[in-house]
């Protein structure tokens, strides 16, 4: 078995698990839903070392820059003027430990938040345990960030989803190979093991 390099300078970080993933005609998916029990379980197990992230769309495509204008334009239901929910999904609202834990970005990566870079740094966090959606663009975007900002990267198996499957399964598969100093995989029953 695979030593993990988890401490108490870890910390687990769930990406976006929302509302608008999850019943938004433009933008939800029902395999949202199957990762909630696993993530549970690891917020339940580490409430005080678990953060959120919520992606907040832009309010029209209108309102946005660049390319984010053009991706609005490509789902304009997704938007907070259509009335896009970015409320954490209720089954996993009451695991949240307070407003301090979670935080909001409108792009990709969480560390575009500058107050979840400086929660990271006050804790002095090495290593991030990353659960939530999607493998492919929110938590790959994270993940690629943390890498570079020195953290150790743990993927949870069975706690990480996508909305295109081959997506998922390629990153599962490539990232923690290429990156195999930097980036491990584990089912979350191994993680809670190895985490004291």
């Amino acid at each position: 078995m695979t030593k993990l390099p988890l401490s108490d300078r870890s910390q687990h970080v769930v990406v976006d698990m929302q509302e608008v993933f999850a019943t938004n005609p433009q933008w939800g998916f029902a395999g949202i839903h199957a990762i909630v029990p696993a993530i549970a379980k690891l917020a339940a197990a580490k409430p005080a070392q678990t953060l959120w992230t919520r992606f907040i769309s832009a309010h029209s495509a209108e309102q946005a820059e660049g390319s984010w204008a053009a991706l609005y334009r490509l789902w304009p239901g997704a938007t907070l003027e259509a009335g896009a929910q970015m409320d954490i999904l209720p089954s996993l609202l009451p695991l949240v430990s307070g407003p301090d834990a979670v935080f909001d970005k409108p792009t990709y990566s969480a560390f575009h938040n500058p107050a979840f870079v400086t929660r990271l740094k006050q804790g002095k966090v090495d290593t991030l345990v990353l659960s939530g959606i999607e493998t492919d663009v929110c938590v790959l975007a994270t993940l690629l960030e943390a890498v570079d900002r020195g953290y150790f990267v743990v993927m949870p198996v069975d706690a990480l989803t996508s909305s295109d499957p081959d997506g998922h399964r390629q990153i599962m598969d490539v990232i923690p190979r290429r990156l195999k100093s930097q980036v491990f995989i584990a089912s979350v029953a191994t993680i809670l093991e190895q985490w004291s």
